[in-house]
């Protein structure tokens, strides 16, 4: 429900951008940004996304994976507004526009202002550098169509969009309730017509009470208590008041509402967008080794009767005619003191079915060995292909990526590698606490290069016991606190198919004491001296835990 009312008051939240200083631009995706602002001593990143589903802008304290090689607007972003200070945050009336105008000196030293202009309109989102006399530098989407009489092209003088609604916050209560006896409003697609930056949402709240108009003029003149809501259309939803809506979570900050709600989606979007779908790829081979490992049993369970083969060998035998030719022989069998029918071949003598038999059961019987090196093969593979599923719930696009370049190295896709340049070494998450380092390990190339090259003999490894989950680390040979052993117990936790649980066991010990498995990937470990200690995943204190920037 990011429509312009909402637009308006966010706005009120991040003056605290004004005057600070835009020290570094990333680039997160195609679409989205992250400035980093200093302003009152702190730092600030402020997320401006121009996805077709997802666009929105606000303070964030998520962590974001920045690309490697960033496009060339990115390029230009940061040439043109890197060292520059935010003079003025405002609004096009109630439009979702919003404009921040950058003061700074150029390269030759020359003072000037800038417009960054953030049109944030769901498909129709964009991203635009003026001069101080609105004319385009560049904008992340062009249009030399000139549709609605703008044209968006570099030296192209920018025009706001044109207006053909009302602004309500430049109305009296009176005006509106004469708006909606004068154009006889009775539904919601009534108010978004006549009413400028109006979601139907919001709307819609308003034909909850009786009086529409005057529950409308509440609605958008309460005061801030951001809520996730249940929508109109009893689907998630939010906004800046709770409106008429059934609460589902409230928040102290319409940045940290916007977070929450958009970020876990958001990866996860771009994720299957980088990647082609690779959660379904692991679902199909997780489902496929578990119907393998079912056959294998089925036929592991068969061999157990390869002794009922060798016995009517023996039997047989013991026929007076071993010559004979018949469709079953009634023999007495000395292992249970009965007479027992034998089925046979006819087409074969007696002596012939006893060697088929015989060797049936010398097939099944040397079968025994082979088929459990088939099952310890595919249980190891399930086992990988799990812990590649685990960890693409949980995981950045980089992160993503590492996974799917992994697959093809190990030829399970047959794909040309991904054309993201490969750092030299892995980027870890890192949290500080105390003033000592925890780096958490991701995925199985973070993995392997955290436990056994990036760390040292005598720093603590943490893992959750007997469950896939990340290797955690705090770099310290001295003897660890209760802090520091509860932080990194409770990332190791949340790290893992774990998170979602109680009172999870989590094992500890040094590096020194953490082993490859012999024959099995690296990212698979054995350990010893280790102590265990029990603990419950809480994201809102890891959320709180200071992030190591790169």
């Amino acid at each position: 429900m990011f429509d312009g009312i909402f637009l308006s008051k966010l706005i009120t939240e991040l003056s605290i951008l004004k005057s600070g200083r835009i020290t570094k631009i990333n680039e997160i995706s195609d679409t989205d940004f992250l400035f980093t602002i200093r302003s009152q001593k702190n730092n600030h990143n402020l997320i401006i996304s121009l996805s077709s589903s997802y666009s929105r802008i606000h303070l964030s304290n998520k962590i974001y994976d920045t690309a490697i090689n960033p496009k060339s607007f990115t390029m230009l972003l940061k040439k043109h507004c890197e060292g520059y200070f935010i003079e003025e945050i405002f609004q096009n009336e109630t439009d979702r526009i919003l404009v921040l105008k950058l003061t700074g000196f150029n390269e030759i030293q020359d003072k000037n202002s800038k417009y960054l202009i953030a049109e944030i309109m769901g498909r129709y989102s964009n991203l635009i550098l003026t001069n101080e006399d609105y004319i385009i530098i560049d904008s992340l989407k062009h249009d030399g169509v000139g549709e609605y009489n703008r044209t968006i092209l570099p030296n192209a003088k920018y025009v706001f969009p044109e207006i053909n609604k009302l602004n309500p916050y430049k109305m009296t209560l009176d005006e509106i309730k004469d708006t909606f006896i004068k154009n006889k409003i009775d539904n919601p697609k009534m108010i978004v017509d006549t009413f400028n930056g109006i979601s139907l949402s919001t709307a819609y709240s308003s034909f909850l009470a009786d009086e529409h108009y005057l529950e409308f003029y509440k609605d958008i003149n309460s005061e801030i208590k951001p809520a996730i809501i249940k929508g109109f259309n009893d689907k998630n939803d939010y906004y800046f008041n709770p409106l008429s809506y059934e609460i589902i979570k409230e928040y102290d900050t319409l940045s940290l509402m916007l977070d929450d709600y958009y970020y876990d989606m958001d990866v996860k979007a771009k994720v299957k967008a980088k990647t082609d779908d690779l959660s379904n790829f692991l679902n199909k081979q997780i489902k496929k080794h578990e119907e393998k490992i079912n056959k294998l049993k089925i036929l592991l369970e068969d061999t157990k009767n390869a002794d009922e083969f060798r016995i009517k060998g023996e039997l047989l035998l013991t026929y007076p005619n071993l010559k004979e030719k018949s469709k079953s022989v009634d023999i007495y069998n000395y292992y249970n003191n009965k007479i027992e029918r034998i089925l046979l071949d006819e087409k074969y003598s007696i002596i012939d079915n006893s060697n088929k038999f015989f060797k049936k059961y010398q097939k099944m019987k040397t079968s025994v060995s082979y088929l459990n090196e088939q099952l310890d093969k595919v249980y190891d593979e399930l086992e990988y292909f799990k812990l590649l599923s685990y960890q693409l719930t949980n995981c950045s696009v980089n992160e993503a990526l590492d996974i799917k370049d992994e697959l093809i190295k190990n030829k399970y896709l047959f794909k040309p590698l991904t054309n993201k340049k490969k750092q030299q070494k892995p980027r870890l998450l890192t949290y500080i606490v105390n003033d000592i380092d925890i780096s958490v390990g991701k995925n199985n190339i973070q993995n392997e290069y955290l436990t056994h090259k990036y760390s040292k003999p005598n720093d603590m490894w943490f893992h959750v016991k007997g469950a896939p989950g990340s290797h955690v680390v705090v770099h310290s040979e001295d003897e660890l606190d209760e802090d520091l052993i509860r932080a990194a117990a409770n990332l190791a936790a949340y790290y893992s198919t774990f998170k979602d649980s109680s009172s999870v066991a989590v094992d500890y010990t040094r590096i020194k004491y953490i082993k490859k498995i012999p024959g099995k990937r690296a990212c698979f470990v054995t350990y010893t001296h280790q102590k265990t200690i029990y603990i419950d995943p809480d994201i809102e204190f890891i959320n709180k835990l200071e992030v190591k920037r790169k």
